[in-house]
């Protein structure tokens, strides 16, 4: 009985999380076969690793064009002092640390 009541109490916290991160705008998480680049049902390390730098070039270049706000191809100074100030403005973001 106990233990029946932990897993319920379990399932409905992971439940709730899954919610959370959901309703928060969170990505999915991403589903092996988007990983498992040859087809045979598993992943490797060299797969994981290639999609890790898949996303994390992805990002990167986001956040390279967020911070590039003329849009020339380099991010000056004033660009970034920008951006930081932006960033401690919006809601539920940290200051900027100086």
């Amino acid at each position: 009985m106990k233990t029946t009541w932990i897993a319920t109490g379990l399932a409905a916290v992971l439940a709730l999380t899954a919610g959370a991160a959901v309703a928060q705008g969170h990505r999915d998480r991403p589903d092996l076969a988007v990983m498992d680049t040859d087809g045979d049902g598993a992943v490797s390390l060299e797969e994981m690793t290639a999609y890790a730098q898949t996303r994390t070039a992805e990002r990167v270049a986001r956040m390279f064009a967020r911070l590039d706000a003329d849009g020339d191809g380099v991010v000056t100074q004033a660009e970034f002092e920008a951006a930081k100030d932006r960033r401690g403005d919006r809601p539920g973001r940290p200051a900027p640390r100086d």
